[in-house]
């Protein structure tokens, strides 16, 4: 099977781009020929990031022009989109087979995050009347001359219909199946696909100890950092925490941290590529998914399971798809401070827990969420 990857980015930044090119590397060992067309390239990893595919090829423009060109010169049998600002008018260009990953909230949500402003909770309703009352026109604009910008909210539900006709979109857990079909997606064109990370290697400590809390994803408000620290405030030492990665909320973080009387306590390591997490993830009691946002997945939570490490997380998005509450880690409801710090502290106090909880959450990750599952299901998807 030859596949044509679209996606805006080539390089790696984030859990999309590591699972565009995990995909890429796992369907090209097992024989298909896979292709990516793209916008940009990222400033970290982008020639490793092509060494994943057959060959890259860059265009200028999202429409169909230039992905026309590419998808007649590699005839693929099919176009699988990830993140891309606006689908062809003929989504499938010469393909027989059009599919979509939906790795987020941009289709259904004018604002990308899916939480209301006023107020600040989880926006459970479909792209509509909500999303004007809530100012979702209104947009950062840190490249222009003012500080805000303007969202066309009619042109971004136009675009949504139009991934409508596509032959199959693809979603990492329930909550996305959910959001697609109440924004007209038809159901039986919506598959759920956990978008599965790779075993480690090496086998990782059974037994997770000491009092190191870790934190790994980008550094925005979406991922709840800010939440964190508040509980934190609330948990008796001794702890540690460790936030690995970087996002334009670190600096207000690190005064956050030092305003607390916390600095001593968290170290922010920046960014750190894959292969320098284990030992990381090794070296944790916890890791926490305090997300604001409704993650659509988190693949973070399937990384800390493979290494036998209990999560910590809101009760948001698709995170109960893979942390079962009281069986591979412990679930806060959404934005409640007061009950993550229960959470973190009872994990902190009882060894015993701490175990049981990492050692079930390994078992459930190697069954339930295995690599290669991921890839038979997705390559049968793909094939129509």
């Amino acid at each position: 099977m030859r596949v044509l990857f679209v996606h805006e980015q080539c390089g790696f930044q984030g859990g999309v781009e590591q699972n565009v090119a995990e995909t890429a590397l796992g369907l090209k060992a097992r024989g298909h020929t896979c292709h990516l067309a793209f916008l940009r390239k990222t400033q970290r990893g982008s020639e490793e990031f092509a060494a994943r595919f057959d060959a890259v090829h860059p265009v200028a423009a999202p429409g169909d022009e230039d992905l026309g060109r590419v998808s007649a010169a590699i005839t693929p049998d099919v176009v699988y989109y990830h993140k891309w600002p606006m689908l062809p008018d003929h989504p499938r260009l010469s393909a027989r087979r059009a599919v979509r990953m939906v790795h987020d909230h941009d289709l259904c949500c004018p604002r990308s995050h899916k939480y209301f402003v006023w107020p600040d909770r989880t926006c459970r309703q479909p792209e509509g009347w909500r999303c004007w009352a809530d100012l979702a026109f209104v947009c950062r604009n840190p490249s222009g001359p003012l500080p805000v910008g303007y969202v066309d909210l009619f042109a971004h539900a136009r675009e949504r219909r139009r991934n409508h006709v596509l032959d199959a979109c693809l979603v990492g857990s329930r909550f996305m199946r959910d959001e697609l079909a109440m924004n007209g997606f038809p159901p039986d064109r919506v598959h759920i696909v956990p978008p599965a990370v790779r075993a480690p290697g090496s086998s990782p400590p059974v037994e997770p100890s000491g009092h190191r809390i870790l934190f790994v994803g980008q550094v925005i408000r979406g991922k709840g950092i800010d939440l964190l620290l508040d509980a934190l405030a609330r948990v008796a030492p001794p702890w540690s925490l460790d936030i690995v990665g970087d996002g334009n909320a670190r600096p207000g973080l690190e005064a956050m941290a030092r305003e607390a009387g916390l600095a001593d306590r968290v170290r922010f390591h920046g960014f750190v590529a894959s292969e320098g997490l284990a030992p990381l993830y090794d070296a944790a009691r916890i890791v926490a998914v305090p997300s604001r946002w409704p993650e659509p997945f988190g693949m973070v939570g399937l990384e800390a399971m493979h290494r036998g490490r209990p999560v910590v997380a809101f009760d948001v998005g698709g995170i109960p798809d893979w942390c079962q509450d009281g069986e591979t880690g412990l679930l806060a409801p959404d934005r409640d401070v007061p009950a993550l710090a229960d959470r973190i502290g009872r994990l902190l106090r009882d060894d015993a827990l701490a175990i049981r909880l990492g050692t079930r959450a390994r078992q459930v990750a190697s069954e339930r969420f295995s690599f290669e599952g991921y890839l038979d299901r997705l390559a049968t998807l793909l094939a129509g």
